[in-house]
């Protein structure tokens, strides 16, 4: 029609905004990883630094970290996760392009008897003091 106009129609708006709230909420996820060492500080020039990746991340774009190089003294955490520039990028390209940011906080150094046991913590560890169950 001559002259017609589109406007948003009331209805549409929240199927809008719930789609503008999804899309938010993907940026706030991340994945961390800890050792079990005590942190220090972030290494240098891995503190959020751009990590690339094709084919939704599955495909990383680089070679692996070197964590005995990048912190010598051990490392304490890796988080992996993205902001709203990383999630645009991404969407841009349909995600056949997909960064992320990645931290890496190295360990205080002679951390090594601070480890956790390898085969995990004991559920019985004498840290919390025992309560029978009969009480309750």
């Amino acid at each position: 029609m001559p002259g017609a106009t589109v406007s948003a129609h009331p209805a549409h708006l929240p199927r809008v905004s719930r789609l503008l709230l999804a899309w938010a909420c993907l940026g706030c996820s991340a994945t961390t990883i800890h050792s079990g060492r005590p942190p220090l500080d972030p290494a240098p020039g891995y503190d959020d630094r751009w990590h690339s990746a094709f084919l939704w991340g599955q495909v990383p774009a680089d070679a692996p970290y070197d964590l005995a190089k990048i912190c010598p003294s051990g490392w304490s955490q890796v988080t992996v996760t993205r902001d709203p520039f990383t999630l645009l990028a991404g969407l841009v390209t349909l995600f056949i392009y997909s960064p992320s940011l990645v931290s890496i906080v190295c360990a205080l150094p002679d951390s090594s008897t601070q480890l956790p046991p390898v085969e995990g913590y004991a559920p019985n560890a004498p840290t919390m003091p025992a309560v029978p169950l009969d009480k309750y």
